[in-house]
């Protein structure tokens, strides 16, 4: 057996179980397909983020704490490239991609003004632009520019006719000359999928493109949260002025898009922003309508309808029309900014990473959950799921889908092998005493016993 963990993913579900696994003394091992962990709280993990320790009351890990954790150790650029063995000992092989530019890179920041390739910021949902030489942000982990390959002029390692970055880099931190790619072999003695989910600007077509004040979830997201494009205020991208208005559109109210719209709204409202409306383009029913109105702030102005059109003014606002379902009338309102809700899904390759990992998909495209009791548990035993990867979740659900699934995964390490006097969670001799196993729990417990019989043999 192992004292390793392999964490699949680097966003808040991922480093959520990586802190609970190396907090009992265990390592971690966190494998980032980004150029940073951290996903869409990336900014919010910073030591000058706008939101403190917590985001919508969910406490939520820092970067610089996971820099300093001598038990995590993150790939970025990086996937999963195969596994296989059993719970307890799995042999597992990373892929990691180059990044041109070492941990001698001090961020001086020559390189960037001299790159000629201009690329919107993925970090910041394409609302401001980075070159290929880059970091998504000024604070990030790891923390020094990588090199998007796939948009350099330079094509290693024979073709460089750019170069101007190598040129003025005074710590020579950046190398063409390198392999693109390095394979890792690590033993874990568990998996934990934590990928997230994608979203889909499926709703562009509700004017989107007609005003830059026009916005979808997402972009609206990055603006509240700084550092960022606007400091972390909701300053609208055609003149950077504060809305006075704002309507969000949904079209469909599912759970997770009703929990967007009312965290996005609660801090429009700490802004100051004097009128927020909603408007959901589908007809739902009435206990839908009262469960609209309790998870969303008091007060604000609910309306159902069929959206006739969205388009600008002469004034720079946004006229919006809208065929009432609860009348004949077509109400046209002005606003500041219009917020389209942004579809979710599966997150990208999501369906290779299922093959490697060797679990089954569901219906809807994410990992599936078969054990509806440990909803943390897969198809194949020892890997395990968090977060969006089994579905669209909330911040303080994905908290716990990842706590139970490093717990579960920490069942499967040697404890011997732990760093310290860390034990796992709940086998404390000192902890409170637990409830008694189930059927489920003492067989896991033989398995694992005869498994660790056939390692020592």
């Amino acid at each position: 057996m192992t004292d390793s963990i392999l964490i699949v993913g680097g966003g808040f579900a991922g480093l959520t179980a990586a802190i609970e696994c190396a907090s009992t003394g265990a390592r971690a091992i966190v494998v980032e397909r980004d150029a940073v962990v951290g996903g869409r709280l990336a900014a919010a993990m910073t030591q000058e983020s706008s939101v403190g320790d917590s985001v919508d009351g969910v406490t939520i890990p820092k970067l610089s704490a996971l820099a300093d954790a001598e038990n995590i150790e993150i790939f970025t650029l990086s996937n999963l490239q195969s596994i296989d063995g059993r719970p307890g000992n799995f042999s597992v092989e990373i892929r990691e991609r180059a990044r041109f530019v070492t941990d001698a890179c001090t961020l001086c920041n020559h390189c960037r003004p001299v790159c000629p390739v201009v690329r919107p910021n993925e970090h910041d949902a394409g609302l401001s632009y980075r070159k290929a030489i880059y970091t998504p942000l000024a604070e990030s982990l790891p923390q020094e520019f990588v090199i998007d390959i796939e948009s350099c002029l330079n094509t290693p390692p024979n073709y460089l006719p750019c170069n101007r970055c190598t040129e003025v880099c005074d710590d020579d931190a950046i190398h063409f000359d390198v392999a693109l790619d390095q394979l890792h072999q690590r033993q874990v003695g568990a998996v934990v999928l934590a990928t997230g989910f994608a979203t889909f600007d499926g709703a562009r077509h509700h004017g989107y493109g007609t005003h830059p004040d026009v916005v979808t979830a997402a972009e609206m997201e990055r603006l509240l949260t700084a550092p960022g494009p606007t400091g972390g205020f909701a300053a609208k991208p055609s003149n950077e002025d504060y809305p006075n208005s704002v309507l969000y559109i949904v079209d469909d109210p599912t759970p997770f898009a009703v929990y967007t719209a009312a965290s996005q709204i609660e801090r429009l409202i700490a802004q100051d922003v004097s009128r927020i409306a909603l408007l959901v383009t589908n007809q739902p029913r009435n206990d839908m309508r009262a469960a609209l109105q309790q998870q969303l702030p008091s007060g604000l102005t609910i309306n159902y309808g069929i959206l006739k059109k969205v388009e600008a003014r002469a004034d720079d606002s946004i006229t919006v029309s809208y065929a009432d379902f609860s009348s004949s009338r077509i109400p046209e309102e002005q606003y500041d900014m219009v917020v389209l809700n942004s579809a979710v899904g599966p997150a990208r390759s999501l369906d290779e990473l299922a093959q490697v990992a060797d679990v089954e998909l569901s219906e809807t495209g994410y990992i599936a959950t078969p054990d509806a009791t440990n909803p943390h548990t897969t198809s194949r035993p020892g890997v395990y799921v968090a977060g969006g990867a089994e579905g669209p979740t909330t911040l303080a659900e994905t908290a716990v889908h990842a706590q139970a699934a490093a717990a579960a995964a920490l069942a499967h390490i040697d404890e011997r092998l732990l760093i310290g006097d860390a034990v796992v969670p709940g086998r404390d001799a000192a902890a409170p005493a637990a409830p008694p196993d189930s059927a489920s729990d003492v067989q896991a417990r033989i398995e694992r016993a005869l498994y660790a019989m056939l390692d020592s043999a």
